[in-house]
């Protein structure tokens, strides 16, 4: 039953780290560059809502829509400013540039709110059923995530915009052809890709504290979870989620608490060596 509680609440889990790798991996599938602050971006939705929450007492759902639209502004304006003359740039400058600006994010938190933790004060209650003891937190991301997956197929899927963002991800010369801007589509892209940022951080609020070094954790996991699940495939990127967060869950009952990682990251290193394009990506010829 224990081991159970640990596979439930890693399921739960796993729904959270869906939404947090479902922004990386759409900006890499699209524009074909990693988000090296994705995670970073995260952690400045976190101190928004700490900030208008508790310093200002602006009520917690209008500080999430805020901290959304904030995130996707700020996404705007380093796709303008940095990724945009980037693109076709050779792949370190684009590196040293996107962790650039994850350094100047960190060190901007950290004058700004100091090094301490920052923490909303929610408490939410433990659901029991019979012996099954379910996070709130957790069920209430993993809700989140399927409503927000399901919303992000139906707009990549029924709307010209999505259609659009999925021509420009498999051809990008024939999609210009067929009359579509890239440079538009990669706007609309990054935008969409910082409102799912301010959404991964509305739903992380009940669950973690923030510091100005958090977010480089959860990038290194969303990445992670992305090269698992195959790059570009949300599907893959879902379904290596949910086998991360188990692990995670299940290896830290049954060890330390430290154990969680530590057995996320070797079935990652596994899954590479044997299997490099993922577990539902296209295996690549060279």
């Amino acid at each position: 039953m224990l081991i159970l509680n640990a596979v439930i609440n890693g399921i739960f889990f796993g729904g959270s780290l869906a939404l947090l790798a479902y922004g990386l991996n759409l900006c890499f599938g699209v524009l074909n560059i990693i988000h090296f602050f994705y995670g970073q971006t995260v952690m400045v939705g976190l101190y928004i809502i700490f900030t208008l929450t508790v310093w200002l007492h602006i009520p917690l759902i209008v500080s999430c829509l805020v901290a959304v639209a904030v995130i996707a502004a700020l996404h705007i304006v380093v796709h303008l400013g940095v990724v945009q003359p980037l693109l076709k740039a050779p792949l370190l400058n684009q590196f040293l540039a996107l962790a650039s600006i994850m350094i100047i994010l960190e060190n901007s938190a950290m004058g700004i709110w100091g090094a301490t933790y920052r923490g909303v004060p929610i408490s939410l209650p433990v659901l029991s059923i019979g012996e099954l003891y379910i996070r709130t937190s957790n069920l209430i991301a993993f809700l989140g995530c399927l409503v927000v997956v399901g919303l992000l197929y139906l707009f990549l899927n029924k709307t010209y915009t999505g259609l659009a963002i999925r021509a420009i991800a498999q051809d990008t010369e024939m999609a210009s052809l067929m009359g579509m801007n890239p440079r538009r589509v990669y706007l609309i892209t990054l935008a969409l890709v910082g409102v799912l940022a301010g959404v991964v951080a509305a739903f992380f609020v009940p669950i973690y504290a923030v510091h100005p070094h958090w977010g480089g954790t959860f990038t290194l996991m969303a990445f992670v979870i992305v090269v698992l699940g195959g790059l570009g495939s949300l599907a893959g990127g879902l379904l290596a989620a949910f086998i991360i967060g188990v692990v995670m869950m299940v290896a830290s009952f049954l060890t330390i608490p430290e154990g969680g990682p530590i057995a996320a990251y070797l079935i990652f290193l596994v899954v590479i060596l044997l299997r490099p394009q993922g577990l539902l990506g296209a295996r690549v010829r060279a």
